[in-house]
């Protein structure tokens, strides 16, 4: 199996934990990266409700960026905030 990195940070709504966002990485230097992935997003989520967003142009199918808890967030009204 093709070694699968992950980074995770939960998301929080005041003191408590609502979701979670998680940044997979893996199926470097193979010939079907977008199989793996998919299967490592699958493994990962099992049957919890997820987002998952996928670079748009598919230039990058290493990486895929899960998230949970997205509708239980407190959103802000957009004024310019940066990055």
């Amino acid at each position: 199996m093709n070694k699968i990195e992950i980074f995770e940070q939960e998301l929080k709504n005041g003191d408590s934990t609502v979701g979670k966002v998680a940044i997979l990485r893996g199926g470097l230097n193979t010939d079907n990266p977008t199989a793996i992935m998919n299967d490592a997003v699958s493994t990962y989520v099992g049957t919890k409700g997820y987002n998952e967003f996928i670079e748009v142009f598919l230039d990058n199918p290493w990486v895929r960026v899960v998230v949970s808890g997205i509708n239980e967030l407190d959103y802000k009204e957009f004024k310019n905030q940066k990055l």
